[in-house]
């Protein structure tokens, strides 16, 4: 692209290269990498096959650096991790799930309004629209939002929220390590995540090798 720049104290027009964001986290004991990156699929794809490089010493196919499909069907029923309270979290709400029909015809969104007081959202569906719920419709996105009681002299809770998709995509690159830990143990717990697919230092190695554990994602 064409861009204006300094060159000392003359300003040039000429070819210059955009700054691309981007993020990658690698646990070299589980062997598990996720990235996050602006610019599509093809930008992330190219990050993850010269990483790939980087750790195997040669050049990856890159039919086989793909993220994996996470099976959010536990869902439904709502968020069961009692151990969330034993971490200090006061309240856990299903804020949303996104539903598409078996068919693949429609997708619905559905969110849990400020007015259903912190209700989860699977609860609403219950009552309100229950089709999707009991039919065959997959779970292929949802948001978790996990509440700390309010500090001293606040009235407001600070939250946590979990954002997932079935194609892997997840948000937990937002949160400290301790806290990231935190969150992958929940996944782990409702089934979403394998012990395989977290970044965490304490669990073990997985047999796989690094391409083929890979969790990759894209923004």
């Amino acid at each position: 692209m064409l861009r204006l720049e300094f060159e000392g104290v003359v300003l040039k027009r000429r070819v210059g290269n955009p700054n691309i964001h981007m993020v990658l986290e690698y646990s070299q004991a589980t062997g598990v990498v996720r990235t996050l990156v602006r610019g599509g699929h093809k930008v992330q794809q190219m990050l993850v096959e010269a990483f790939a490089e980087h750790v195997l010493g040669v050049k990856a196919n890159a039919q086989k650096i793909k993220a994996p499909c996470l099976d959010l069907s536990t869902l439904r029923t709502g968020f069961d991790v009692p151990e969330v309270f034993d971490d200090g979290f006061s309240l856990v709400q299903l804020k949303s799930l996104t539903l598409l029909s078996p068919d693949g015809d429609l997708k619905i969104e559905c969110t849990a309004m400020q007015a259903s007081q912190q209700r989860s959202v699977h609860e609403l569906l219950k009552e309100k629209l229950p089709g999707p719920l009991e039919g065959q419709w997959a779970v292929t996105a949802a948001q978790v939002n996990l509440y700390y009681p309010p500090e001293p002299g606040r009235t407001r809770s600070r939250v946590v929220p979990i954002e997932i998709t079935s194609r892997g995509r997840l948000n937990l690159h937002k949160f400290d390590n301790k806290l990231q830990a935190q969150l992958e143990r929940y996944l782990v717990k409702v089934g979403i995540l394998q012990k395989g697919q977290t970044l965490s230092a304490q669990e073990l190695p997985p047999e796989a090798d690094v391409v083929s554990s890979s969790s990759a994602f894209e923004d």
